[in-house]
């Protein structure tokens, strides 16, 4: 879902790096010792940053210790232990005519797949697909996952496309993933208390402008709910809400042609309560490793 326009754009999103993980040596090939820890029972998979360090994968046992990390971000489930993976690619765009005449030769065109990858057996999940470019002459897309609560990974993608009109165009998608299920879920369809957010995003909106004319206007949508983790692992969700405005009056955080609040939600959906505090492991290992910006944890058997 998303608030987009024909005609949109901000700073042109770069492209997803390709995230290649190496595995750390054991007598046991490390994928079948990923799955292995990751069905173990009291292993905990924390994943997050520190710094401006690349992402991690941490395999913490009780105590918080730390069995291995390996890069980029992994999730347990029932099954085993699931990377993701995001691979840029090349695609065609189409050459266009501008205002004066003149013929522009196709533009640089790069899109992203990303998929899950089993530890272990080499199954995949096909998580998000490229969009079709259509007649663009630039066109990027990249995903990224945005954070994680136990298999459900948040997906934000961003599209720029130039059409060679009078500027480019940017707009984006939210996507969550039950890598348990290997489905979309439709969380923000879950979120209550919408129109008490509506109003919250309404007050930040008119807090920002005082003077802005808001009584035509529909109520602003939300777009997008994301984990945010403190020091000790607690979650708390966000919602982000958007609403349509002029191309010049964008802040770009949603789209070029929307402007965005972002609200806390008193109460998640119920299917992330078993979430909401954290294990004992996943606390130890934030007070042992400080500076640590968790992105999610996840573990094998996790009742919802």
């Amino acid at each position: 879902m998303a608030l987009i326009s024909g005609c949109a754009a901000r700073p042109r999103p770069a492209p997803a790096a390709t995230t290649e993980i190496q595995l750390a040596p054991a007598p046991r090939s490390p994928e079948a010792e990923a799955a292995g820890d990751a069905e173990a029972a009291g292993v905990v998979l924390v994943w997050g940053s520190t710094g401006d360090g690349p992402q991690l994968t941490w395999h913490v046992a009780e105590g918080g210790a730390v069995l291995r990390e390996e890069p980029g971000i992994v999730v347990a489930t029932r099954r085993g232990a699931w990377r993701w993976e995001a691979r840029a690619k090349e695609v065609e765009t189409a050459p266009c005519e501008l205002w004066d005449g003149d013929t522009r030769a196709p533009g640089e065109g790069t899109a992203t797949d990303a998929e899950l990858v089993l530890h272990g057996g080499g199954e995949r999940q096909a998580v998000i697909s490229a969009p079709d470019q259509g007649e663009s002459n630039v066109f990027q897309h990249s995903a990224a996952v945005i954070g994680s609560v136990g298999p459900y990974l948040f997906i934000e993608e961003r599209t720029y496309s130039d059409l060679c009109g009078a500027h480019g165009s940017e707009s984006a998608a939210f996507t969550v993933w039950d890598a348990e299920r290997g489905a979309v879920v439709d969380l923000v369809a879950e979120v209550s208390g919408v129109p008490s957010l509506q109003r919250a995003a309404e007050a930040m909106f008119d807090e920002e402008d005082p003077d802005a004319e808001r009584r035509e206007q529909d109520p602003p949508q939300l777009v997008k709910v994301a984990p945010v983790y403190d020091a000790r692992g607690a979650l708390r969700l966000t919602a982000q809400l958007a609403r349509s405005v002029c191309y010049a009056c964008s802040d770009g955080a949603w789209s070029s042609y929307s402007r965005s609040a972002t609200v806390p939600i008193p109460r998640g959906p119920g299917r992330l309560a078993a979430w909401v505090a954290p294990p004992p492991a996943v606390q130890a290992f934030l007070t042992q490793t400080p500076g640590v910006k968790l992105g999610g944890w996840s573990r094998a058997g996790q009742d919802e």
